[in-house]
């Protein structure tokens, strides 16, 4: 069945409702922002050990890297079954829950790591690497959409080349 406006929107909403929550907690008083190692943005605070951060930084990591996650891993093996019974692959469903784990796991290791033992003694360019690798999420999940799609890559080759790929010569490709 095909998504409907309103289901749409009504998810769209959901979704800004739930980032500005997570968002606007710390500014209430559970968690804390503060500046990144180098001074570029803000981010956690991770130098917090307190119940406060603590509870904040696991129910965080909880509704926003483990349940997304579920939800990816189950959603995407849904869609993989469906090309494996139509026998047509264009995209491939693996890619996003790489994409996610990859980008946002290290972050979350962190985040972890800081809950339960002192992270300063770790250098602050050393720290900022997980942030950087987060913040790439939207850059790294357009190309795997991009590219992870045999219609989208034929349309990039067709703006790059100005070639247009026949269906035949992607079939071949993807096989």
């Amino acid at each position: 069945s095909k998504l409907q406006w309103s289901t749409a929107i009504s998810m769209m909403f959901f979704a800004w409702l739930f980032a500005a929550f997570w968002s606007v907690m710390p500014l209430l008083g559970w968690g804390e922002y503060d500046y990144e190692p180098l001074r570029t943005c803000c981010t956690l605070d991770y130098s917090k050990g307190d119940r406060n951060y603590i509870t904040f930084l696991f129910a965080l990591s909880i509704f926003n890297f483990m349940i997304p996650g579920f939800i990816m891993t189950t959603a995407y093996q849904s869609i993989h079954q469906k090309f494996k019974k139509s026998g047509h692959y264009t995209f491939n469903t693996g890619l996003p829950l790489k994409t996610l784990v990859i980008c946002w796991g290290p972050y979350c290791l962190l985040c972890f790591y800081a809950a339960v033992e002192n992270v300063m003694f770790i250098s602050p360019k050393y720290r900022m690497i997980p942030a950087v690798i987060a913040k790439t999420v939207p850059t790294v999940d357009a190309f795997v959409y991009a590219l992870g799609n045999e219609n989208y890559r034929g349309g990039i080759w067709q703006f790059l080349t100005g070639q247009k790929i026949e269906k035949a010569e992607v079939d071949n490709k993807t096989k």
